[in-house]
């Protein structure tokens, strides 16, 4: 189950209306050595879904007029029930593939939302429509569309959300994709980098500003002034950087006996996009990234720059890698080699 933003309408029982929640998160030391990083294509438009239905204020207009003209001419009006804040508020959770590496390919995420278990979608959504244990006092009826297509069984319901979700990936993501990819891989280069310095507990605590690192236990504090707690113990937790939150979400807190339990996952803030990026716009290339695209007035092959610049191969690889999606290098091959050079008007360009 997902826990989104700062517009949570989430009550316990017992703790009154205006209760605060704050998730603990006890790792140990075998979990917090299982600390992972990942990039999600489809939990970024998750991400856009959810803020567009819950704090639409907080997107651009840009972002805000591409999403709702999509949602709208496509006709997804399933997804924006299920995936813009969910039914009742409640955002499911295999509208977001658990990442299974660091960089996720789309149709994989799209073929696993298709194929959810259909005990899955039974638990995220079953309770939800009969009052979840989230919000157990909620007397709001469940959406007509949601239950028409639920009638239709659990495998069809699961396939329309991924045809859905494709359609709206296409329409809005995809043209932007390599600019905001590049920008969340290089979110988590610097978390790298920060980790590498300071130590994983260090840069927990500036992910975001509900997160936190305590004692042994990951706090996300998605409310102030309750000490209002629930406290689940895991083994892993998946850290996945968003351009379109502003403090952590929270995902997967599954009691004992759920079904196909999910590994719990971190959604933290990055750098923001004020607005649809353009393919000049790179203020995360940083310094080597500059290097990298002034050698490449000319094609050249991994190799060849990595000896000009005295780094190896695999360094130079994997940030070409990242320049290449954000549209910045073309590459070619030539023979047994891959030449790339920087396209014209590229960020470091003379």
């Amino acid at each position: 189950m997902s826990i989104d933003g700062p517009n949570d309408s989430i009550a316990f029982e017992g703790t009154g209306e205006g209760a605060a929640l704050v998730i603990r998160i006890r790792l140990g030391t075998q979990g917090l050595g299982s600390v992972r990083f990942a990039v999600s294509p489809l939990g970024s438009a998750k991400d856009l879904l959810s803020t567009i239905g819950s704090n639409p204020a907080g997107l651009d207009a840009s972002w805000r007029a591409r999403t709702t003209q999509a949602l709208t001419l496509h006709r997804l009006g399933l997804l924006a029930v299920v995936g813009a804040c969910g039914p009742r508020g409640y955002a499911p959770d295999f509208l977001r593939p658990e990442p299974q590496t660091f960089q996720n390919e789309t149709d994989s995420e799209l073929h696993r939302i298709a194929t959810t278990p259909h005990e899955r979608i039974r638990y995220e959504l079953g309770s939800a429509i009969s009052g979840h244990s989230w919000d157990p006092h909620s007397t709001r009826p469940a959406p007509r569309q949601l239950l028409q297509a639920l009638a239709r069984g659990e495998g069809h319901f699961a396939q329309r959300l991924a045809d859905e979700m494709a359609q709206f990936w296409h329409a809005v993501l995809a043209p932007s994709w390599p600019a905001v990819q590049a920008r969340l891989e290089a979110d988590v280069t610097a978390r790298a980098s920060e980790i590498a310095r300071y130590g994983l507990a260090e840069t927990l605590n500036h992910l975001a500003p509900n997160l936190q690192w305590l004692d042994g236990e990951l706090l996300v504090h998605l409310r102030s002034g309750s000490a209002h707690q629930m406290t689940l113990d895991a083994n892993a937790v998946i850290m996945t950087p968003s351009v379109f939150i502003d403090r952590a979400v929270f995902c997967a807190a599954e009691p004992a006996g759920a079904p196909n339990p999910r590994t719990p996952l971190i959604v933290y803030p990055t750098v923001r996009i004020d607005a649809l990026p353009q393919i000049q716009e790179h203020p995360l290339i940083g310094e080597m990234r500059q290097r990298l695209l002034a050698e490449l007035h000319q094609p050249r092959s991994t190799t060849e720059i990595a000896q000009r610049l005295y780094l190896s191969p695999a360094t130079v690889s994997y940030h070409l890698q990242i320049l290449y999606r954000a549209g910045l290098v073309t590459r070619t091959r030539r023979s047994r080699h891959v030449l790339y050079q920087r396209r014209a008007g590229a960020a470091g360009a003379p």
